[in-house]
């Protein structure tokens, strides 16, 4: 960058600011020339030269001329009647130019050989000038001149101006004549420059390539200083933001993304992958989070029901023990194997009925098949399962609302779920009572609600009755002479979490209601 600008500066500067004063010069006597068109005099106009610019107006009729400079202005009367005969023929000769352009000729010879012969007749004539005059001799000095040049640079249709050119040793002179007709004369205005050489320049841009190369060397630095800080500043943000990545704990920190918005370079594109990395990792950890606690939550399910289930099976084990000890020995009332044996037999079938709700409850939540089906549906074929309890118990059932209810749900689970419901329903409604069931279906949920007039749970055990093995009563069951065991709302619960259902068992205004909340996705249509 350096050696470039050396070389812009020492090559082309000069030749840049030659063309800037030449350019300056022509609009110079163009400005001359307009205020002396326009006002006759040069009152306000700034000029390159001002002691050697001037106008010269040639009127169409008269014998004088009219020059005027920057600081003067003059009227030029002719008296010698040979110089008023060469003004009348300049006259005719513009004249003819003005009418027919290219193609007068301009050739004054003759003319200016008589002016020459008048003036050389004025110098010979005595006491014609205050001083004499003796030429002692003269040179011609076209060999000292080269590289003579000429330009001609319209603006209207009346108005043109020359600029030649001519060059010395030393020097390079510029004159520039502006030629415009008007109605009543023609003005010519002049102006003589001595015009830079871009050699003259050169040196004097060398003399500053010292401060020109500190100039340069300190805006490099500068430069390099505010480009090495937006490049290094970014990497600084990205690598502490990378470490608070590491230290952080639950993935707590902000993507960088929100405080580059006006950034679209590689660094916001690094920092763009870098968030998306992380924010995957942050997604992967929460879902393995989730699924720990899940697990965790099962782990410790399984834990706590193991243990409460072997409890549980004590009893009934032991009293199977009891009996059967007690009739082999004929001891008492235990000999009268008629009334003890379906007894043992109730106690084993209690323990059947635990250890297959234990087995299918591990097996349904491990095979899940989510498929769409009608809920009401599947609520009519388990009731057709409790007919005989209910015309045991003299119960009667109503029927509420919707015949037909599209849910998301494995069959098996949600059908061990209304079992279980419709059950303890049955069982705790007293005899002769009546069993409300209503469905209903929103537009983003349905319901089932299961309601068994004039029952009531206890406050107290309200507040535990999803846990395993709790139980309202203790009676037999009539249709098999099993005793409850208490699972039944366990499982209930824990199916419908697998199955993302609200279920919610609460004292009603008449009884105790359980109300099954099913998501409808899809519109409800059960055909997909």
């Amino acid at each position: 960058m350096l050696l470039f600008l050396v070389g812009y500066f020492i090559n082309m500067l000069p030749s840049l600011y030659v063309d800037y004063v030449m350019e300056q010069n022509l609009r110079s006597v163009c400005e001359q020339h307009r205020a002396y068109v326009e006002s006759g005099s040069y009152e306000g106009v700034r000029v390159r030269n001002s002691t050697a610019c001037y106008s010269l107006e040639i009127p169409m009729e008269g014998e004088y001329l009219l020059i005027t400079g920057k600081s003067f202005s003059a009227e030029v009367q002719i008296k010698a009647e040979g110089l008023v005969r060469i003004l009348d023929r300049c006259r005719e000769k513009l004249l003819a130019a003005r009418e027919h352009g290219a193609e007068t000729d301009m050739r004054l010879e003759p003319e200016m050989e008589e002016l020459a012969d008048i003036l050389q007749e004025f110098l010979g004539k005595e006491n014609a000038l205050p001083v004499a005059v003796k030429l002692r001799y003269s040179r011609d000095m076209g060999e000292e001149f080269f590289n003579e040049s000429v330009k001609v640079h319209f603006y209207t249709d009346n108005m043109f101006v020359i600029e030649s050119g001519i060059q010395d040793s030393s020097n390079r002179y510029t004159n520039y004549l502006a030629a415009e007709w008007t109605d009543e004369s023609l003005i010519l205005s002049f102006l003589p420059v001595v015009s830079p050489d871009a050699e003259e320049i050169r040196p004097v841009v060398l003399q500053s390539l010292p401060m020109l190369g500190a100039v340069i060397v300190l805006a490099v630095l500068l430069f390099s200083r505010i480009y090495s800080r937006g490049i290094v500043n970014p990497i600084e943000e990205l690598v502490e933001h990378a470490g608070q990545m590491k230290r952080g704990k639950d993935f707590p920190v902000e993507p960088l993304s929100g405080k580059w918005q006006g950034r679209q370079d590689e660094v916001r594109r690094l920092a763009d992958t870098l968030d998306e990395f992380y924010l995957q990792i942050r997604e992967s950890y929460r879902e393995l989070e989730e699924k720990n606690t899940r697990l965790e939550e099962e782990n410790q399910r399984q834990e706590i029901f193991l243990r409460a289930s072997s409890h549980q099976l004590k009893t009934p084990i032991a009293a199977a023990l009891l009996l059967v000890e007690g009739m082999m020995n004929g001891i008492g009332r235990y000999a009268d194997t008629g009334i003890y044996l379906p007894k043992v037999k109730a106690e084993l079938l209690s323990m059947r009925k635990m250890v297959e709700d234990i087995l299918y409850l591990n097996r349904c939540a491990e095979n899940m098949n989510l498929q769409r089906m009608d809920a009401a549906g599947i609520l009519r074929e388990r009731m057709q399962a409790c007919q005989v309890t209910l015309a045991d118990k003299k119960l009667r059932v109503e029927f509420r609302g919707e015949e037909s209810l599209p849910a998301d749900a494995d069959e098996r689970m949600l059908s061990q779920i209304l079992d279980n419901l419709l059950s303890n329903a049955v069982h705790y409604t007293p005899e002769g009572g009546c069993i409300r069931i209503t469905v209903r279906r929103g537009e983003a949920e349905g319901t089932i609600a299961i309601e068994n007039l004039g029952a009531r749970i206890p406050e107290e055990l309200l507040l535990h009755i999803f846990e395993p093995f709790v139980s309202g009563a203790q009676s037999m069951d009539s249709r098999a002479g099993m005793r409850g065991h208490g699972l039944g709302l366990y499982i209930a619960a824990y199916y419908a979490r697998k199955l993302d259902i609200s279920l919610a068992v609460q004292n009603s205004a008449e009884g105790v209601a359980a109300v099954l909340a099913f998501p409808i996705h899809g519109g409800g249509d059960l055909s997909k």
